[in-house]
């Protein structure tokens, strides 16, 4: 269980760094580009490259959660472990297509409407938030803060989905507010709570 303790919170600190390096470029790359034009070149595959590590950390943790979980909710623990898997291959599969055909076809970026942004909104709105949302149960008696910010963040993730559903793709920054800022958080504190547990497990 020390062993499980301490992957989680490696995985989850490993997130939320990402997370941050990944909100890093993003400003970055609006700032250059505004938000009409996609972002591309340099800062594209940076963000790209990011994005590809963060896939095998959220299975990773999403595994922890599930091994940790009480035997009364592994049936939700399950369900989020399946959700993120699926999430994390969609968005690695869309990135590296992006990264490497894309870049030999003298292509760079997505613009909506697009099949490939389309499946990248369906990994990180709807994959993405079920995932978050069943991991929420999980936690609700170790520690509800947990449980809110899984709850808020999933449910901004799949609210998301209104912008590729009706064309207008301002709501999908209620998606981006889920995934792109709050995930971050949530996994700093998931990252604490394992640690906690790691702690209490009398881990090193």
């Amino acid at each position: 269980m020390n062993d499980t303790a301490r992957v989680g919170s490696w995985s989850a600190m490993g997130l939320f760094i990402v997370g941050v390096l990944y909100a890093i470029a993003l400003i970055m790359g609006i700032g250059t580009t505004g938000f009409d034009e996609p972002i591309r070149g340099p800062l594209l595959a940076a963000m790209e490259l990011l994005t590809l590590v963060s896939a095998p950390i959220l299975v990773v943790l999403m595994a922890a959660v599930h091994a940790t979980a009480s035997p009364g909710q592994r049936a939700y623990s399950a369900a989020a472990l399946a959700f993120g898997t699926l999430a994390a291959g969609l968005t690695a599969a869309v990135h590296f297509v992006g990264l490497t055909a894309f870049r030999q076809l003298g292509t760079q970026g997505i613009q909506w409407p697009s099949p490939l942004y389309a499946l990248e909104l369906l990994a990180w709105d709807v994959f993405l938030g079920l995932s978050l949302l069943l991991a929420a149960p999980t936690f609700r008696e170790a520690d509800r803060t947990i449980t809110t910010a899984l709850l808020v963040t999933g449910g901004l993730c799949l609210l998301g989905t209104i912008g590729p559903a009706t064309g207008d793709m301002r709501f999908q920054f209620i998606g981006v507010t889920g995934y792109g800022v709050l995930l971050p958080v949530t996994c700093y504190l998931l990252a604490a709570h394992f640690r906690r547990r790691l702690d209490l497990l009398g881990g090193e």
